[in-house]
């Protein structure tokens, strides 16, 4: 933002810092003395770096080709702690402009995760007589089929499912919990956890308003995204192939 600049022996903020600052810290974590202080950030707040924090390229690449989408988990529960901890590394994801407004609703009672997959299913029946040609493209018939074989396509048996949401007036949110959520589901990984995005669900919540009833948010606020998450059932032993990189240099 160019809010501080080099005086003749120290740094100085522009008159104006105060009505254009962001509140984003970095000022404060440049300080290679830690000396400078912000009003609007109290002392502590900013919590030291260490100095080996930046882990080797083959850890990071092996993190991120290593991810799978995960639609197989197995029964039991994470405790409420570990999903607390994968948040709150999701909390540290960028937001346009500092905003800070992804909010998250944990669905962590398996019942009521059931509960919402049921409601995505039950718009897609209504969605069959209404526009076939709609449903044909959503593949609603063959999730029915499923659903009514007693699997579940919606939400894969998860024993819990993480919605990320924002006010509906905030023109950037579904930037911020894109970006929450794809540092939430590698964030996951270190604890043994997997986790898939929740396409349909996502799908019912924008077109559904009973599959908004039975999600709950508060009012004013919409969904930008979710994420199923547990322990995986499957086990993955290599990385498969990608399409090779696309790139243009100008």
């Amino acid at each position: 933002m160019g809010l501080v600049v080099m005086g003749t022996r120290f740094p100085r903020t522009l008159r104006t810092a105060a009505e254009r600052c962001l509140r984003c810290g970095h000022c404060v974590a440049a300080c290679p003395t830690q000396q400078l202080r912000h009003e609007g950030l109290a002392a502590g707040e900013c919590l030291p770096l260490e100095a080996r924090w930046v882990a080797a390229a083959q850890v990071v690449g092996q993190l991120i080709r290593g991810r799978r989408s995960i639609r197989r988990y197995r029964p039991e529960a994470v405790e409420k702690g570990t999903l607390l901890a994968v948040l709150d590394a999701a909390r540290y994801a960028p937001t346009a402009m500092n905003s800070q407004s992804v909010k998250w609703l944990v669905v962590y009672d398996p019942a009521e995760v059931k509960k919402l997959s049921l409601a995505v299913i039950e718009w897609m029946r209504g969605l069959m007589q209404k526009d076939e040609a709609v449903a044909g493209r959503y593949n609603a018939a063959t999730l029915i089929a499923a659903w009514d074989a007693g699997l579940d396509p919606v939400l894969r048996g998860a024993p819990h499912v993480l919605i990320a949401y924002a006010r509906q007036d905030d023109p950037a949110a579904a930037s911020s919990c894109t970006i929450a959520m794809t540092t939430a589901e590698l964030a996951a990984q270190p604890f043994g956890l997997g986790a898939c995005w929740a396409g349909f669900l996502h799908l019912g919540a924008r077109n559904s308003p009973a599959v908004q009833e039975a999600m709950g948010l508060p009012a004013e606020h919409v969904m930008h995204g979710g994420l199923m998450i547990g322990y995986p059932a499957v086990t993955y032993h290599s990385i498969p192939p990608r399409k090779p990189l696309t790139v243009d240099w100008r």
